[in-house]
């Protein structure tokens, strides 16, 4: 048997996998047992989810960006070759799952549906256990002072 370490977070499953499995269970539940707003027919929160969606696509496509410059992974099932501090991630130390969530409520709000809303209330909880907290200790063990600078500064979502 090998004790060799596993060069990764270690996270519980893809990101995209869980939100996507929140906006799936959200879609499920509404057509179950759909729940009307009256406020969300107003053109104002058409118009926040439609922002909320066009932000998520520009903070994601910049911080792949990033990523990619660097010739690092966006994947946490691979390794880090490199600690993103510029762009998004001068701002939040997580701007693709931010971005993500930002999916998530904005499509609850094109689409009047809270059910979204509130799955996403799971899936943050998935991901701050699940994904967050074992990125945050990975990097820490793998970058040391470089990345608790880092998380002194920035902070962990926006």
């Amino acid at each position: 048997m090998s004790s060799r370490r596993v060069d990764n977070a270690g996270v519980i499953m893809p990101p995209p996998v869980i939100y996507g499995g929140g906006i799936v269970l959200g879609t499920v539940l509404e057509w179950a047992m759909p729940m009307r707003v009256q406020f969300l027919q107003s053109p104002i929160f058409l118009g926040l989810g439609l922002s909320l969606i066009v932000g998520s696509a520009v903070v994601s496509l910049w911080a792949l960006r990033v990523l990619s410059a660097l010739n690092t992974s966006a994947d946490p099932g691979q390794p880090t070759s490199a600690l993103a501090e510029s762009g998004p991630f001068a701002f939040s130390r997580n701007p693709l799952y931010l971005s993500l969530t930002w999916l998530q409520l904005g499509l609850g709000l094109v689409l009047e549906w809270p059910w979204l809303w509130i799955t996403l209330i799971v899936v943050m909880g998935l991901m701050t256990h699940g994904v967050v907290d074992r990125e945050e200790q990975y990097l820490e063990a793998k970058f040391g002072v470089q990345y608790l600078n880092y998380r002194a500064r920035v902070r962990r979502w926006i």
